[in-house]
């Protein structure tokens, strides 16, 4: 039998270690990682295997060569340009005339290959691919399976709200040779984006086996220093080739070990090392060849690779080098620290946590160094949240922070587009703003910007000025922690697709893209009008003029005075009385109170920038079912051949006044882009755009001389409750994979849409693992509040009884 080895990764995330090496060469207890995948398809019986190589191929062919020094023939297959995964292995189409298997050489495993093509030959297949459970399924691709293995569904790099199961798709595949007849010569295609989801489209027996065994994917540093740890742990069945001179030390040949040397398991150290009686190696630490240690140094869980110089009295704690640096002495290196080849780091100079330095970087002696030397550190946090990056301001989004996240996006932009910008009205805000407005006009990007102004006025001005896209700053302050949130939208004021957000992250990660001539930097303006831009739609779209004949009287309560100007802009619009109250450091006044003394026709309460709720004149507050089939019955009367997006944890029952008209009702996923990408036939999305949303209520109100607390009572609204239930970031996707096996053993139909939605005769369910937070949530709704709170603790009290089960 014959194999693939993929080689041609560029491994970006694992930057500076791959500046200058593959990703397959990267090396695992001093050895290349795809010396491994040689040596398992050795053990296999599988010894003709083809290379897939495109970044730097001569490394690979020179550290190999053809394959005889280990045992097997090595065959190359080199792309001039990317082809994709599927596309590198039709450009080895040649060399493949029976069944083959694929697997990368980027990956650490120790699956026995033998089953998984026993079972693809047992099933007739024309594609198996390998599977395994892993504890975050987001950057991989989540499959699953009928009872006979048969893939069912397949996504790639899931949000939470997809993640469907635990079980994902390793990048190993057996295959038979007609499948290169599906993949197109000398183009780019992918098996996960392209050619698995036709053959699933097309019904062809494509099926997945789940391995027994260790996998690991070396996407990031993380995972890098996690997976040799793993080898030394005895997790991985694989060869480690040093001797192993007492419990979990390996020691390579050529070394001499100080009989003092204190030494803690497990530790690997590399051949022609010199290491000073009174250094200390403590648990975890991997050395490579030529490294040498002087006195009194320090080093615990760090990955030292070759020849490097560690000065005396220098600390290191989970730290990594590359090759070639010398580090002077007391010198401190912090966790996370990574430090590319042939830089030199003074005596008592501090790097500090999860810095990186690029190749050939000096830091001076007594040298603090708090931010990465050139590119920037990489977080395990993600950078994009549900709602767009956020971070504790001048910490996590500080100004030279901001302005790099620009550049990246700029760069993602044709050249000489133009972005808009905007701020809520706080001073850290604006600063955000110029250093993002630097960064877009380092670029070549033209900046528009609007001054303070709300979230939805810069929605409507990025189409009303035909940009590229927008960017959004403000400060979120409806906790005791305030935080910064940078929004990015595209050009039609949707919030930019998932695609464009891992294009921004690359970018600003990599920052390889090129800044332009000084003299063709983009142009700046200033534009203060586009409250009066927005405002100007919205009467074209409702009629005010009956809105201020209906002469309403309200009470209007804002949280925070970002938005002042543009509200008292829109009183003048609906006229009526109205009474202003404000959130102060002072006790609240009681708004519901204010609303029912004052005889007022309604009141409204605007939180924050997405954030509406009504209050009735007998003093309720309106729920989000009764807010949403309001707003339904107001675009009915006025659009009633519209399509309407609700999100579906929000979605309850639909009036019976709606249920025979034109109106129509498309539930979507929790994202504002979905919802507003299945809106039509209306000139906003009332779930985007707040004060449209408003107005069209207060239309309706007027033309049907209806009050709200009449209009409350009016429909049979559903009833929605929700539960919330902790959980760990890493057993989301087991969780998942125990919902599914239960939903099914109980013969329950699900809607695998975002999260797992489940019809029961009292009413739905939705389970949704939140985007942000380690929990899930738990929206039921039924007709009635009562049965809706009792569907919400079932379905909570049954992700906790699987929690449960993972643990046992």
């Amino acid at each position: 039998m014959k194999a693939v080895i993929m080689a041609g990764g560029k491994g970006t995330r694992l930057r500076p270690l791959t500046l200058n090496t593959p990703k397959p060469m990267v090396p695992l207890l001093n050895r290349p990682c795809m010396e491994y995948i040689i040596e398992l398809l050795k053990r296999y019986d599988i010894h003709q295997i083809a290379v897939t190589v495109q970044y730097l191929p001569e490394v690979i062919r020179n550290h190999f060569g053809d394959g005889s020094q280990y045992g097997v023939e090595l065959y190359y297959a080199e792309e001039e340009t990317p082809l994709g995964t599927a596309g590198s292995i039709k450009n080895a189409a040649s060399f493949l005339d029976e069944t083959f298997i694929v697997i990368s050489g980027d990956a650490l495993t120790d699956f026995n290959l033998r089953a998984a093509i026993a079972y693809h030959k047992e099933k007739e297949a024309l594609a198996t691919m390998v599977l395994t459970q892993v504890e975050s399924p987001l950057e991989y691709g989540v499959v699953m399976t009928a009872e006979d293995g048969k893939v069912t569904r397949f996504l790639e790099k899931p949000s939470w709200s997809e993640v469907f199961s635990d079980t994902v798709n390793t990048g190993i595949y057996v295959l038979e040779p007609e499948i290169l007849d599906w993949i197109p010569d000398d183009a780019p295609y992918d098996f996960s984006l392209n050619l698995f989801p036709e053959l699933l489209k097309k019904n062809e027996p494509l099926y997945g086996y789940v391995a027994d065994g260790y996998w690991s994917d070396i996407g990031n540093l993380q995972q890098y220093r996690k997976t040799q740890f793993d080898m030394l742990d005895g997790h991985v069945d694989v060869a480690i080739q040093a001797t192993e001179i007492e419990p979990g030390i390996y020691v390579e040949p050529d070394v001499k070990l100080p009989s003092t040397l204190p030494l803690k398991a497990p530790a690997y150290i590399g051949s022609r090392c010199t290491l000073h009686p009174s250094s200390k190696l403590g648990p975890y630490t991997i050395l490579g060849r030529g490294n040498t240690l002087l006195p009194s140094s320090k080093l615990e869980r760090t990955i030292v690779w070759c020849g490097n110089y560690i000065g005396e009295g220098a600390e290191l704690h989970e730290a990594l080098l590359m090759d070639r640096t010398v580090v002077g002495s007391f010198a401190q290196l912090q966790e996370g620290a990574v430090i590319g080849s042939s830089c030199t780091i003074g005596s008592n100079a501090s790097i500090k946590a999860s810095v990186r330095l690029w190749p050939h970087k000096t830091v001076p002696a007594k040298g603090i160094v708090h931010t990465s030397m050139i590119w920037t550190d990489p977080t395990a946090k993600p950078l994009f949240q549900s709602k767009g990056v956020i971070g504790i301001p001048n910490l996590e989004l500080h100004p030279e922070r901001a302005s790099r996240l620009a550049e990246a996006y700029g760069s993602t932009l044709p050249a000489a587009s133009t972005v808009v910008i905007s701020t809520s009205a706080h001073p850290y805000a604006d600063l955000l703003k110029h250093a993002c407005s630097t960064g877009l006009r380092t670029i070549g990007i033209h900046v528009l910007d609007l001054g303070h102004c709300s979230e939805e006025v810069t929605r409507h001005a990025v189409q009303y000025h035909s940009g590229a896209g927008a960017i959004h700053i403000s400060l979120l302050e409806q906790s005791s922690n305030p935080m910064m949130l940078i929004q990015w939208m595209d050009d039609q004021g949707k919030p930019i697709a998932k695609s464009m957000e891992r294009k921004l992250e690359n970018a600003f990660y990599q920052e390889d893209y090129p800044r332009t001539h000084w003299n063709q930097i983009g142009s700046y303006r200033n534009y203060s009008h586009a409250n009066e831009d927005y405002l100007s739609v919205l009467e074209s779209h409702i009629d005010f003029a009956m809105i201020r004949k209906a002469n309403l009287s309200y009470v209007l309560h804002l949280s925070t005075e970002q938005e002042q100007q543009l509200l008292m802009q829109w009183t003048k619009l609906i006229g009526g009385t109205g009474l202003l109250t404000q959130h102060t450091h002072e006790p609240d006044l009681n708004v519901l109170e204010i609303v029912h003394h004052t005889h007022a026709d309604l009141g409204i309460f605007i939180e924050d920038s997405s954030q509406l709720s009504l209050i009735t004149p007998s003093g309720h507050i309106l729920n989000d079912d009764q807010m949403i089939a309001l707003i339904m019955t107001s675009i009915a009367s006025s659009h009633p051949n519209a399509t309407l997006g609700v999100p579906s944890s929000l979605l309850g029952t639909i009036p019976s006044s709606l249920k025979d008209g034109t109106l129509q009702v498309r539930r979507t996923k929790e994202s504002l882009r979905s919802i507003m990408e299945e809106t039509s036939g209306l000139p906003f999305s009332p779930f985007a755009y707040r004060l449209y949303a408003l107005s069209l209520i207060l239309q309706y109100m007027a033309g049907a001389k209806i009050g709200l607390d009449t209009l409350a009572e009016m429909n049979p609204f559903g009833y929605t409750a929700k539960e919330e239930v902790m959980c760990s970031w890493h057993e989301k996707g087991a969780i998942m994979r125990e919902l599914m096996t239960w939903v099914r053993s109980s013969g329950q139909e699900a809607e695998l849409m975002d999260g797992i939605r489940i019809q029961t005769a009292e009413g739905s369910v939705l389970i949704l693992p939140d985007q942000d937070e380690p929990i899930f949530q738990v929206f039921a709704q039924s007709d009635s509040s009562a049965q809706a709170k009792l569907l919400a603790h079932s379905y909570a009290s049954q992700i906790v009884q699987s929690h449960q089960s993972l643990r046992k």
